[in-house]
């Protein structure tokens, strides 16, 4: 899309149909040249409608013909960023402090901010694409990637660091949707220029309701809540069945993982821990109440008992009466990182 005429560069999405017919009709005046190899430069329109520069004769340049859809992503890109005011240079080359050299789709630079856009037409793994992405920041380039459609339920991988889009099919003529956003190509280049697509870590609030019974401890016979259950919800129900000291086990075992042992101590309850050996064996189910006084196991089997006989004693045609009392925790909890795009005007 770029050729050079002297020090100065010409890039084919500069021109309108009629000032390209007359650069076609002039070009060896102005002494045109790839900036690949120097060779001779061409001005040339793709049976698809792309303008383009092309190798006046073949030579020793390994660099690789590209896709008219690789051509119009590309001119989309620049266009698009053009407008928005930055600098473009398209097939831009740079290289890294290391030394390893890169050439950017489309390079974008405005003050001290500079961005590489990449359209990525050939799958590319996701490693490739990270140490590629190391290459530009090395160099202190921010690196954005699209990656055409594939076959069946594609997904890249993207991050913070590492912004990578999918587009939806590329057709030259209608510049094409980027995958899961309201936005094609140039909108979304317009809109990451201005800072309106963000990383964003959604946090959310959730409430854990944990249940209890008020008994007393075998050892220090001091009352205690003995903890017995955990639910989503702020409502007891009387058709809880405690079915096994397996189950009770395993519901304690959710609460360990949920609720820090100091957080039920600071609220009157027991807290919950593990009893690794009951009555010399090794047990399969060792989380169990551990008494808020004394600090005694107390037994699984006792504590399912005291819930049967207390849920027998309950009129089931009321559903209001429990034998429970409940305690509720929250949590603050992300969602997963996502890029989000935000339609208008930049701020």
């Amino acid at each position: 899309m770029r050729a050079t005429s002297g020090d100065t560069n010409v890039h084919a999405f500069d021109f309108d149909e009629d000032q390209w017919a007359a650069l076609k009709s002039s070009y060896r005046a102005h002494g045109l040249a790839m900036p690949c190899c120097g060779r001779g430069a061409i001005p040339k329109t793709s049976a698809l409608g792309n303008y383009f520069f092309a190798h006046s004769r073949k030579g020793p340049c390994k660099t690789a013909p590209e896709t008219a859809q690789h051509l119009y992503c590309k001119q989309l890109i620049a266009q698009a960023a053009q407008a928005a005011g930055w600098t473009v240079l398209t097939e831009r080359p740079g290289s890294c402090p290391q030394g390893e050299e890169w050439i950017a789709d489309v390079f974008c630079e405005r003050g001290n901010a500079k961005i590489a856009f990449e359209v990525q037409m050939s799958p590319q793994t996701h490693d490739e694409t990270l140490r590629r992405q190391r290459r530009y920041r090395d160099s202190g380039v921010r690196g954005a990637w699209f990656h055409a459609p594939r076959k069946g339920d594609y997904t890249v991988h993207t991050d913070k660091e590492t912004p990578s889009f999918v587009l939806e099919a590329v057709n030259v003529g209608a510049p094409p949707p980027v995958k899961g956003f309201p936005a094609n190509l140039p909108e979304f280049v317009t809109a990451l220029l201005s800072k309106r697509v963000t990383w964003e870590e959604p946090q959310f609030t959730r409430t854990l309701y944990v249940e209890y019974m008020g008994d007393v401890c075998w050892a220090c016979q001091k009352p205690v809540k003995q903890v017995c259950g955990m639910t989503s919800s702020d409502d007891t129900h009387w058709w809880y069945r405690p079915t096994s000291v397996a189950a009770l086990s395993q519901t304690l075992g959710g609460v360990h993982l949920a609720v820090l042992p100091g957080e039920l101590r600071a609220i009157g309850l027991n807290e919950v821990g593990t009893q690794q050996i009951i009555q010399g064996k090794r047990t399969h189910w060792p989380h169990c109440n551990l008494c808020l006084h004394c600090s005694s196991p107390q037994n699984n089997y006792h504590v399912s008992e005291k819930l049967r006989e207390a849920f027998h004693r309950i009129d089931r045609s009321d559903p209001a009466p429990s034998p429970l009392g409940i305690a509720s925790f929250e949590r603050i909890e992300r969602g997963t990182p996502r890029w989000v795009y935000s339609a208008g005007n930049a701020a």
